[in-house]
């Protein structure tokens, strides 16, 4: 479902994927992403970017007071909570995460039930509440999130069938 906020209303691309008990507050435009079911994206303050090949899974919630970009290829996992933060290229925010107010770099991964109030850099791991960096991201970390991507993508499709 997609809803207007002061007259902004969201631009969805032809080739997104977006579940029909998702809801779109706002000023956002979706790239050819995927958004499963219940997930609530509101861009009430700011504008939000949801770049290409984004995966947003089930139950997920993105708040926006400041612009908010999802970064290409990137994947927020089932129950996730970002608010206000920025996400860059081919991150996985873990299942249940919550991401307050801040930037994560390229190529990062927050790990489920994790809690980041600290912006986190390129390729770095973050686990814990709070969230501290435990190592850098391997090719093998890579390797598993364009996994885990493609079978969101091929999950989405068959839903939509």
């Amino acid at each position: 479902m997609m809803r207007s906020f002061k007259r902004k209303k969201p631009e969805i691309a032809k080739d997104a994927i977006i579940d029909e008990t998702a809801l779109l507050i706002g000023d956002i435009i979706v790239g050819k992403a995927c958004i499963f079911p219940g997930v609530i994206v509101r861009a009430t303050g700011k504008k939000i970017l949801i770049e290409d090949d984004v995966a947003i899974m089930d139950k997920a919630f993105l708040e926006a007071h400041d612009d908010m970009v999802l970064g290409q290829g990137s994947i927020i996992s089932h129950g996730a909570i970002l608010h206000g933060s920025s996400i860059g290229k081919n991150v996985l925010v873990g299942i249940g995460a919550i991401v307050l107010d801040v930037k994560i770099g390229d190529d990062a991964i927050i790990g489920s039930a994790s809690l980041v109030t600290k912006d986190v850099g390129d390729n770095e791991v973050v686990m814990g509440i709070p969230g501290k960096v435990v190592r850098k991201a391997k090719k093998e970390d890579a390797d598993e999130i364009k996994k885990i991507r493609e079978a969101a993508w091929k999950k989405a499709r068959e839903m939509m069938e």
